[in-house]
């Protein structure tokens, strides 16, 4: 039993009166007065001092059960607040620790987009054995695709033969006769090597009228330095393929007896990346500028050298993308910027661009010029909703979870994902017919069942959220059934910024802007040539050595023969996929 005393100060100047309230709370929601007056107390009071008397009481109890019930409203927000953050502490711990794969619909899931070796990983896979090549069958790995080792080169070679002796049968004398012969390869891994390469120059003179003859030599990568382009490729593609920092590499290089410092190699790159790759970089943007179908997306960075930095302020690295169904050579640009404000994609895509651009929620991308239409990421919407169903996995069992609004939109999300899947491999024209049969009354009928809650939701809760922003995006997000070379998200984007953020992971930040710079130069070639199917080391030595044969001004013509998606390219450069 919980007890509230009031002490009632009362006071009659005619009927001279003082008395005590006592106000007990027996159960929720009852109050019981005892009564301080005697009835023969009462009966000789006046009619004013009784009415005096229960306006007072009256005050003090309306005092008292404002109180009580402002007691309640407390603790019922505190109790909402627990709840709160509970939530987001069991999403935190998921998204930390968890596994960070999504439910679309039964049976079926989605492979994380960052945690894609990892999971496949977790597949129990049989035994290996050997490869085995005999005159008649090859055995393969059980449950697996034999290695082809065919591309590479058979430096060795190791027979069993009889000699001698041993090549007669010791019974009846008889040489024995090859029947089969039994090939085993196995796969010998050789260390990096440094060669040197010298260059001798022959000086010419005419004996009879002293003219000089000198021939002309392959320009430096890089006046007055032993760079070589295999060498910074190497560099480059350890950074930003493998995501090694330069310290890392300058450790590994001592290992060899190379003396090569990290100002040195930061130095190159630069230098590089200035000098011939910027000049791809700007041929892929022009190329980019003339598509109709982009991606946007953007990340941190930090900068050290910016003007008034401080270890807290991040920095930009924008990216813009086409992908597989947009029409126009796949490549992603990369493009540093301090800060993250919406007149830099204004700048980067300029007056040229004309078309649709898919991105998240961020508005931004929302500000640009009217014949910019954006498209939405379902993506996105779809997280919302994984994670309010995530909180909710703690106090519910799975068959309570399938009854919930998180779980049933995810499951209406899922079908529209499986759809995609099925016509991924259609033309554009196609998949905008397909979208329009199947997809179309899916989004209608989920955009309804969500403004059906919408008055009526939470609006600080997990799946308030989520439900207001695929409210708020829904123009956004339908934009993708208009046409058949959008996309239904910007998984695309992400995927591009995945080893952007790996590698961050490892060297935490850019020294200077011309490193940032560099760095952004440097990322749109790789990750360009890995969507070209390029073997980025090769390309990058190729690149390299052409570019530095061609001068300071080469012609476009031969530019465009150097990029990604180039036919042109050896085909050495590419990979056997």
């Amino acid at each position: 039993m919980i007890s509230y005393n009031c002490r009632l100060h009362f006071s009659s100047k005619k009927a001279g009166l003082y008395g005590i309230l006592l106000v007990e709370k027996k159960e929720p929601g009852e109050y019981q007065m005892e009564p301080i007056f005697t009835e023969d107390q009462l009966k000789n009071m006046s009619r004013e001092a009784l009415i005096e008397l229960m306006q007072v009481m009256q005050e003090k109890q309306r005092k008292t059960e404002t109180k009580m019930k402002m007691m309640e409203e407390k603790q019922k927000e505190l109790e909402f607040l627990n709840a709160m953050l509970s939530d987001r502490l069991t999403l935190a711990k998921k998204q930390r620790f968890g596994a960070s794969s999504e439910k679309y619909a039964d049976g079926y899931e989605q492979m994380n987009l960052f945690n894609e070796a990892e999971v496949a990983s977790d597949v129990e896979s049989a035994p290996e054995k050997e490869i085995e090549v005999t005159s008649h069958k090859r055995k393969k790995h059980a449950g697996k695709k034999e290695e082809d080792l065919s591309h590479f080169e058979v430096t060795e070679r190791i027979e069993y033969k009889l000699t001698g002796q041993e090549r007669y049968c010791p019974d009846c004398g008889k040489k024995y006769k090859v029947v089969t012969k039994e090939t085993v390869k196995r796969l010998k891994f050789v260390p990096a090597r440094f060669e040197v390469v010298e260059e001798i120059s022959y000086v010419y003179s005419c004996p009879e009228c002293g003219a000089m003859k000198r021939l002309e030599k392959v320009p430096a990568l890089i006046k007055g330095s032993i760079a070589t382009p295999s060498l910074v490729a190497g560099i480059m593609n350890a950074k930003y393929v493998n995501g090694m920092p330069l310290a890392r590499q300058e450790r590994e290089f001592a290992r060899y007896n190379l003396k090569l410092s990290t100002k040195t190699m930061a130095n190159w790159m630069i230098s590089c990346a200035d000098r011939y790759l910027r000049l791809l970089y700007d041929r892929m943007k022009e190329e980019f500028l003339k598509s109709r179908y982009i991606h946007c997306d953007e990340t941190r960075v930090q900068v050290i050298d910016e003007p008034k930095q401080q270890g807290s302020t991040q920095n930009w690295m924008w990216v813009y993308l086409t992908d597989r169904y947009s029409g126009a050579p796949q490549m992603v640009l990369f493009d540093y910027e301090r800060t993250r404000a919406g007149y830099h994609p204004k700048n980067f895509l300029g007056d040229q661009f004309e078309g649709y651009l898919t991105c998240d929620g961020y508005q931004a991308y929302h500000g640009l010029k009217d014949s910019i239409v954006v498209s939405g990421c379902f993506t996105h919407a779809r997280r919302r909703f994984d994670a309010a169903l995530t909180a909710l996995k703690k106090d519910f069992t799975k068959e309570q979870l399938r009854g919930t609004v998180a779980y049933q939109a995810m499951s209406r999300i899922g079908i529209l994902y499986k759809i995609e899947e099925l016509i991924q491999d259609k033309t554009p024209e196609e998949r905008y017919l397909e979208r329009q049969k199947q997809s179309r009354p899916v989004v209608d009928a989920f955009f309804e069942w969500l403004h059906s809650m919408e008055d009526s939701v939470d609006r600080s809760s997990l799946i308030g959220d989520a439900i207001l922003y695929a409210l708020n995006q829904e123009t956004y997000l339908r934009r993708y059934l208009e046409d058949g070379h959008l996309s239904i998200d910007n998984n695309s984007a992400e995927r591009a910024i995945k080893n952007f953020a790996v590698g961050r992971r490892n060297w935490l930040f850019s020294k200077s802007i011309r490193g940032a710079d560099a760095s952004a130069t440097i990322y749109s070639i790789t990750e360009t040539a890995l969507l070209n199917g390029l073997k980025p080391y090769l390309y990058l030595t190729y690149v390299l050595d052409q570019l530095r044969r061609m001068g300071s001004f080469p012609e476009e013509e031969k530019l465009d023969q150097l990029l990604p998606w180039s036919k042109e390219l050896p085909e050495e450069l590419r990979t056997t996929e």
